[in-house]
């Protein structure tokens, strides 16, 4: 008999197809009665961002030896169980890189340099006045991007930046041996020199509101703050209190806390914040990218060493 997989979140067809040939494939949400039927069968998993994978589940299921996450982040896996369990964990760590890299600077380039379109004749005077209206007080050459988080994004998006005349500076867990001309630096100077921060974090317990009242208050006036990492990541209340008291300032949203966003959210309806529904990695490309992460399902699931797994 084929091994029994559930895909609990949409992938790209193609992708879906393929596992089907290999395996007996039910597609079915974790909330289904479905899914708690399969589940004591199942031996592989394949899960997108709104899937949890926690002990609890791991026990229910004795013959899972696989979980396969469509994208880079794994923080909704138990990695500690799934380990002690012998299952294997593969992912796609550098499926949507390019795909949020390319939103960062289509959101943020706006912000930077904000022009208005002409839409009708004007006189020599009005002509005037909305060309002297477009000026810009700063070049990109003379001005300091910040980025918090300096793996395969945050990485790509400081070597992107350098290109275009930023200065970049950049503050890391860990030791970065190809900087590209980006600085590194301690986390307060950071904020305190730069006119962009954006950041580039995973989703470990440690990240929980790692952007609180107190990094924002470190941050210079009139910054743009920019969270294509995870929603947990950012204190929405700090921010918005950020915001009001800076009205010159802005945030660029991609993550919530909790998605969908609700109408309490304390970012919704301000002015200076523009929010975006988790969509940074939705280029046709990225998306079919991570959906193979169903080759290294069946990898496993054949015996085979996975291309991408991920360890403790």
């Amino acid at each position: 008999m084929p091994p029994l997989v559930i895909q609990t979140e949409n992938l790209p067809q193609q992708c879906s197809e393929w596992l089907a040939e290999r395996c007996d494939l039910h597609v079915c949400p974790v909330q289904s009665l479905r899914f708690g039927e399969l589940l004591p069968e199942a031996e592989g998993l394949v899960i997108r961002t709104y899937t949890t994978v926690d002990q609890g589940m791991v026990e229910a299921a004795p013959k899972l030896k696989v979980v396969g996450r469509a994208g880079a982040g794994i923080d909704n896996i138990d990695l500690v169980a799934c380990k002690t369990n012998n299952i294997h964990v593969v992912h796609t760590p550098d499926a949507n890189s390019e795909a949020v890299v390319e939103f960062v600077l289509a959101t943020m380039l706006p912000k930077l340099r904000p022009m208005e379109q002409v839409v009708g004749a004007m006189d020599l005077a009005q002509w005037s006045k909305s060309r002297d209206s477009a000026m810009c007080s700063s070049q990109f050459n003379e001005m300091t991007l910040g980025i918090v988080g300096f793996g395969r994004i945050g990485g790509r998006l400081g070597r992107i930046a350098r290109s275009m005349g930023f200065r970049v500076l950049f503050h890391d867990i860990a030791d970065i041996e190809q900087t590209h001309g980006c600085e590194s630096s301690n986390l307060d100077t950071l904020l305190g020199d730069s006119q962009i921060v954006s950041i580039h974090v995973d989703g470990r317990k440690e990240n929980k509101h790692l952007c609180d009242v107190t990094f924002f208050s470190k941050m210079k006036a009139g910054a743009v703050f920019i969270n294509t990492s995870r929603g947990v990541v950012v204190d929405s209340q700090a921010l918005a209190n950020h915001v009001s008291l800076d009205p010159k300032s802005s945030a660029i949203l991609d993550v919530h806390d909790p998605e969908p966003i609700e109408a309490t959210y304390p970012l919704l309806g301000l002015p200076n914040v523009s929010l975006y529904p988790h969509a940074a990695c939705k280029t046709q490309t990225a998306t079919i990218n991570m959906g193979w992460v169903v080759k290294d399902v069946d990898a496993v699931l054949r015996g085979k060493t996975p291309k991408f797994e991920s360890s403790l």
